[in-house]
């Protein structure tokens, strides 16, 4: 009998698994490739990124795991407030000066610099909320941060935004795959905070790609990670666990002691047997939001116009965002240039059209407004990937507190690890699976 079962071989069922990874354990992954969202693809000496790619700093959970692991993390540089609108890049300076630059209506000028101001305080009081308080679990935390601005959208808290002022702000908003309208305002004010957090937030890049954290943990793990497995039921006893899976269309059965479930919000709702009511209404009430990102690698010889940008809204492009992911190789000590890696990705409801188009469509549009952007680019595209994502990330929409008690409930020898057990993406994912592993580990000792 196995100490413990893992059931999806994302971040945070890497995560337990490393913490646990001198025990009995296996992890169970249904696709072929483990990370999850967590995604890139090595082209020395860059890497093409489609997922995942900015991460939590110091004394966050992803800290400590990339620490552990021993790979490499650097702030993120370049400008990460950048704006193109209405043909017009600007970049660089005060943020909050930024509808002075813009080409905006004078309605639109002054609504965006009300809204603005309105938010920076907000977002200083997110932050307030968000600081550590002696005593108090991490589980505790979340679940006092989700109630910040839990009554209401963020639509609803920002109000009526006309133009082109609505449209800045909803591009950093649907970066979390949700609208202004579906996204309740502590969350979206939350978004602000980690964006603008110079020096925190999310403001680290594992360099050679957010894959190289997910490849020196598999590695560890060796046989203990098996892909291809899709559980069909997970059934908690009073002595053990029992995981069903099928595996090259083979029904298996494995038992535990204890198990890691893993995985989105959904699945765990429609595998898990006999959960109590209140955590199976829970887990099927977290909304997902839809992704299609593409990743470009360049050829280019020298300086080109996005170098310093790291990232780059694009509110009324085919793409919402346009990250620079050579950056952080690039700003090395020693650095030859010598081409570069983009990811544009676009979000929420305006993803969903796309998700229906040929891939062949959706890279020449996003090409398309790449070139339109910047013109020197053109020529220097060498390759593509494209990835559609119906269901990329949870959001937290208005109420979302009220569901906490019943996910952070014991649940006897199950545990339950994602991201959408908080509202800080990535760093969640890793602590829920680090805090599984503990008590799997108090319980075995």
């Amino acid at each position: 009998m196995l100490d413990a079962v893992i059931v999806g071989g994302g971040i945070a069922g890497l995560a337990s698994a490393w913490d646990l990874r001198n025990r009995d354990i296996l992890v169970l992954e249904a696709s072929d490739r483990l990370g999850g969202r967590i995604r890139s693809e090595t082209r020395d000496p860059y890497w093409l990124n489609l997922g995942a790619h900015v991460f939590s700093g110091p004394g966050s959970a992803t800290a400590r795991l990339c620490a552990d692991v021993g790979v490499e993390v650097a702030s993120v540089p370049g400008q990460l407030a950048a704006v193109e609108l209405n043909g017009r890049l600007v970049v660089g300076g005060r943020p909050e000066l930024y509808p002075l630059r813009l080409p905006l209506t004078t309605s639109e000028r002054v609504a965006l610099s009300k809204a603005g101001a309105r938010l920076r305080l907000a977002v200083a009081r997110y932050r307030n909320a968000a600081a550590p308080r002696e005593g108090e679990s991490a589980p505790q935390a979340r679940r006092r941060l989700l109630q910040f601005g839990d009554d209401q959208t963020f639509a609803q808290w920002l109000g009526p935004m006309p133009g082109d002022a609505d449209a800045l702000f909803r591009t950093t908003v649907i970066r979390s795959t949700a609208e202004p309208e579906e996204i309740s305002a502590g969350q979206g004010i939350g978004y602000f905070a980690l964006v603008w957090a110079a020096g925190g937030g999310l403001s680290r890049n594992i360099v050679g790609g957010a894959g190289v954290l997910v490849d020196g943990i598999a590695a560890e793990l060796g046989n203990k990670v098996m892909t291809g497995c899709e559980v069909t039921a997970v059934m908690p006893g009073d002595d053990v666990v029992t995981v069903s899976f099928t595996r090259d269309g083979v029904a298996e059965q494995v038992t535990a002691r204890q198990a890691v479930v893993a995985t989105k919000a959904f699945q765990a709702a429609a595998i898990v047997r006999d959960l109590p009511s209140d955590t199976q209404r829970a887990l099927e009430a977290i909304p997902y939001g839809p992704t299609v990102v593409m990743a470009v690698l360049t050829d280019e010889r020298g300086p080109m116009p996005w170098d310093g940008i790291y990232a780059l809204a694009t509110p009324k492009r085919s793409f919402n965002m346009l990250f620079n992911i050579a950056n952080v190789a690039h700003a090395k000590p020693g650095h030859r240039r010598s081409g570069g890696s983009l990811m544009m990705y676009r979000s929420a409801h305006g993803a969903v059209p796309l998700l229906e188009l040929p891939a062949g469509e959706v890279e020449r549009a996003f090409l398309d407004d790449l070139y339109a952007i910047f013109p020197r680019a053109r020529g220097h595209v060498r390759e593509t990937q494209l990835l559609k994502l119906p269901r990329m990330l949870p959001y937290p929409a208005p109420g979302r507190a009220a569901l906490q008690p019943a996910l952070d409930r014991p649940l006897g020898r199950l545990h339950l690890a994602g991201d959408y057990l908080g509202g800080v993406y990535s760093d969640t994912a890793i602590a829920s699976g680090q805090e599984a592993a503990l008590a799997i580990r108090r319980s075995l000792a």
